[in-house]
């Protein structure tokens, strides 16, 4: 039997489907990362507003059968396509980073803890001061880590425990270690007070609250974070590299199977 569900939903990737439909993910308030069939979403009536666009927030009503990847999407109707973030190129830029680190960290029938921190990016992406918009990026960052048990440990040595004298990020053991710890001059990358501050601020304190960083700070904290999470996403994804310090979630890629692609349509 199917099940009937109704949740806010944010379209993350689409594609065309034969003449007329598309098969779209969705990251959900109720289920998290779904894929559905958005049947006749390209004809001139259909229930959904339109054919489903990236970036465009809205209601949704989803019938879902047990043990089947793919749902079928019956009705939408949208609350926002977002449209500052359409009319500036920065902007948009930013939200499709948000766009990509969800792809690839949230997997289909995941939680559903990751729609609320999306979200709120989102509508902070339309209207946070220019000069802020790498910072808010680098904080989103940062809390979809967390969503998955992959923040960085910035706070102690990851090997000793030791809050004192933290020297080097070491991206493989997943945060920073101390003098004593580091086992030779060159292993992992430098870090400074300043820059491990703002990791720690960003991880605890809401953005209004975190005033603008240096520009060098900000570009080593960036710098940082993604390796840390390239490193632990690579080692998820073969495990004969090495065990990652947590299990980071990462997502299979996207359902096309035998998916008929058009290249003004695809997404």
């Amino acid at each position: 039997m199917a099940e009937r569900v109704e949740t806010d939903a944010i379209v993350i990737q689409r594609f065309a489907y034969g003449e007329s439909s598309q098969i779209a993910h969705l990251l959900t308030a109720r289920l998290g990362r779904v894929v559905v069939m958005a049947r006749g979403a390209w004809r001139a009536k259909n229930g959904y507003e339109g054919p489903l666009d990236l970036l465009v927030r809205g209601r949704v009503k989803l019938s879902l059968v047990e043990g089947r990847e793919m749902g079928l999407l019956t009705e939408r109707r949208i609350d926002t396509a977002f449209p500052a973030l359409r009319r500036d190129r920065f902007r948009h830029a930013g939200a499709l980073h948000v766009l990509r680190r969800v792809l690839h960290f949230e997997p289909v029938g995941g939680g559903a803890g990751a729609f609320p921190l999306v979200d709120r990016a989102l509508h902070a992406l339309e209207s946070v001061e220019e000069r802020r918009l790498s910072l808010l990026l680098l904080a989103f960052d940062l809390r979809l880590a967390a969503e998955h048990g992959l923040e960085p440990a910035v706070a102690q040595c990851v090997r000793c425990g030791s809050p004192r004298r933290l020297a080097r990020f070491v991206a493989a053991e997943g945060g920073v270690a101390c003098v004593e710890c580091v086992a030779r001059p060159d292993e992992g990358e430098a870090i400074d007070g300043a820059t491990a501050e703002l990791m720690r601020v960003l991880l605890a304190s809401p953005l209004r609250q975190v005033a603008t960083p240096a520009p060098a700070t900000l570009a080593r904290a960036r710098r940082l974070l993604d390796h840390h999470l390239e490193w632990h996403a690579d080692t998820a994804a073969a495990p004969g590299r090495g065990a990652s310090r947590r299990r980071p979630g990462r997502a299979p890629g996207p359902a096309t199977g035998s998916t008929k692609r058009s290249s003004r349509r695809g997404g």
